[in-house]
């Protein structure tokens, strides 16, 4: 039966409507189901960022030691990488033989309860950073065999008559080479390996050397038994980048009769010769240029040196 007018425009409105109807249907699904994949993106992202680390239980100074009983560990969402994080495995250390040794850790910064502990706000403990501290390297030393980066080492002087004296006790050697070794000496240090340095150049038959510590994790810190020179002790005394509590320190010790008759030791042995001395510092200084130009070697292409050609804007 055909339909009349009225009744055809009624079935097109009604179709119209379901038309327009199941398409906002649609639309509205989709968007849920965009904002659903989004919202399952942004779980993900954030189970992502989730770790297991190490936050401080309370308040720890800044110098303040650090122990496993201070800090306590919780589920976080951070961005930090995970090998800037401290764990529980930073407090133990394992040399080439397998064995373990416990660390001990003190704080750069001041640490309130409840923050992340990143490797960064740490030192462990002997090795405190200090305004004084450099990196500096030689290439005069008798090194081991065998010694590789990580190890602990003491600078020893020892003169012809057998007589042997540390000079730097249980520094840890940041790189070594075959003939070079970088270590981080504070102010006092570096005038006081300075001085043997120069007294084994003019000494014959005096040997400065390195030995290894066996179990650094175990062995305490040597004491250092060699003397500066009267000059170099006169320049440490002096020296206004050295703390004082360092000061009073090396004043006690050498002072003391012991050392007193140390340095009379060791000034008998010296031989006044500067050209020893001169022909040391030759030898040196062409090891190091070798070293260098090997290092440049290596870089070269890298960016990290050479230099970049500047053109002048001429004026007028």
């Amino acid at each position: 039966m055909a339909m009349n007018p009225m009744q055809r425009r009624a079935r097109n409105s009604f179709l119209t409507g379901m038309l327009v109807t199941l398409v906002v249907m649609a639309v509205v699904v989709i968007a849920l189901l965009y904002k659903i994949n989004k919202l399952n993106e942004d779980v993900e992202n954030l189970l992502a960022l989730q770790q297991k680390i190490y936050v401080t239980a309370e308040d720890i100074p800044s110098g303040g030691e650090i122990t496993e009983d201070l800090l306590k560990q919780e589920i976080v969402q951070t961005t930090v990488p995970k090998d800037m994080m401290f764990t529980p495995t930073d407090f133990v250390e394992v040399d080439d033989d397998g064995n373990e040794f416990a660390l001990e850790f003190v704080s750069k910064v001041e640490l309130p309860a409840g923050t992340i502990v990143t490797k960064d706000m740490v030192a462990e403990a002997g090795n405190e950073v200090t305004d004084d501290q450099r990196i500096q390297e030689y290439n005069m030393l008798m090194l081991p065999s065998e010694l590789k980066n990580g190890q602990y080492i003491d600078i020893r002087y020892k003169l012809p008559s057998g007589a042997d004296y540390i000079v730097a006790a249980k520094k840890k050697v940041l790189q070594c080479t075959a003939d070079t070794v970088w270590l981080k000496v504070d102010e006092a240090e570096i005038l006081s390996i300075g001085c043997s340095i120069v007294e084994a150049y003019q000494t014959n038959g005096s040997k400065l050397y390195a030995t290894v510590y066996s179990e650094a994790g175990m062995q305490a810190e040597a004491s250092t038994t060699y003397t500066p020179s009267n000059d170099v002790w006169d320049l440490i005394n002096r020296n206004p980048n050295i703390i004082q509590e360092r000061k009073n320190a090396l004043a006690a010790k050498f002072n003391s009769e012991d050392q007193g008759n140390g340095r009379v030791k060791i000034d008998s042995a010296i031989l006044t010769d500067p050209s020893a001395v001169e022909t040391g510092v030759q030898s040196e200084n062409s090891a190091l240029q070798t070293a260098r130009q090997a290092f440049v070697a290596e870089l070269e292409g890298t960016g990290e040196v050479g230099s970049s050609t500047v053109t002048a804007t001429p004026s007028n």
